[in-house]
């Protein structure tokens, strides 16, 4: 008679040999669920979302982008053939884009053709933005001051340039095309505008007052034009004296026909139209301002 038993311990037997079976299946990948399939898959997970969570990103490397060089021409008035090469030196392309701005010329047919005309020499790509006379909406005048090669200021009455500017917003897209590496280009009121204050003739008050013009700041130096032109102009030097906490600590006073290049704030080279103009640097050190004969650079 056989036990009751037996029976039993059979069907535990075969259980246990059936789950070792279907272990032992889903290690070699046969056929089963992985355990990374149980680990990272919900019932209601689709097979896509499956992908997208298992998946390993490629690594991607993005091509460094090259800095930005700022660069900037003052004048000290006057610019002659001398400066209007230098200037367009900078700009490496054949018969580049350039924006003429003689707002503070108040935008007269014949200020814009007296600079357009020295320009022709080296593009005939030139465009005059008159703000004085012609409405522009807030996109055209984006676009076609930051799609720039070269800018130039023209000189005049720089307070009604900066008013003007500021009316229409000019003034910050000028700021933002200097930062993007656009060259910029002036003197006189062309010139101060680029710096943090320019020694300035404000000629729409009484007597023709003389004092400082502050700028849009983007080269952090005073500036002094037409230095040899009178006394009035040659007084940069009192106004800078009174200047006992200066902001910064460098200044230049230029006469008519000389010009300075700089790169990213730096001068790096200077221009004498005729050769014998001359520009002077003051350096503030020890609670004064000391006055010195500008060395050339070529």
């Amino acid at each position: 008679m056989k036990s009751p038993r037996r029976k039993p311990v059979r069907l535990a037997l075969s259980l246990l040999l059936t789950c070792f079976a279907l272990l032992l299946t889903a290690c070699t990948g046969g056929g089963g669920t992985s355990s990374e399939d149980v680990t990272t898959s919900s019932p209601d997970t689709t097979a896509a979302e499956t992908a997208e969570i298992t998946s390993i990103p490629e690594e991607t490397t993005e091509e460094p982008s090259e800095p930005v060089v700022r660069k900037l021409v003052l004048g000290g008035g006057g610019a002659g053939a001398k400066t209007y090469k230098a200037a367009f030196s900078l700009v490496d392309k054949k018969n580049p884009k350039c924006i003429v701005l003689c707002t503070a010329g108040r935008d007269t047919v014949e200020n814009i053709e007296s600079y357009t005309g020295s320009m022709r020499a080296y593009t005939k790509n030139i465009e005059a933005i008159a703000l004085s006379t012609h409405l522009y909406t807030e996109d055209e005048l984006r676009e076609k001051i930051l799609s720039a090669d070269l800018i130039l200021v023209g000189g005049g009455q720089s307070e009604y340039m900066m008013s003007t500017w500021q009316q229409f917003g000019v003034d910050k897209l000028l700021i933002e095309a200097y930062n993007k590496g656009i060259v910029c280009f002036g003197g006189s009121a062309g010139g101060m505008c680029w710096t943090y204050a320019g020694w300035n003739d404000f000629y729409g008050l009484p007597d023709s007052t003389y004092k400082f013009f502050y700028g849009l700041d983007v080269l952090n130096v005073y500036y002094g034009p037409h230095y040899s032109n009178s006394a009035l102009w040659a007084q940069f030097d009192v106004g800078l004296r009174r200047e006992t906490s200066p902001k910064y600590n460098v200044g230049y006073a230029m006469e008519n026909g000389t010009a300075l290049v700089f790169i990213d704030g730096k001068v790096v080279k200077s221009i004498r139209e005729n050769g014998n103009e001359k520009i002077y640097q003051f350096d503030y050190a020890n609670g004064k301002w000391n006055k010195s004969e500008f060395a050339y650079i070529d």
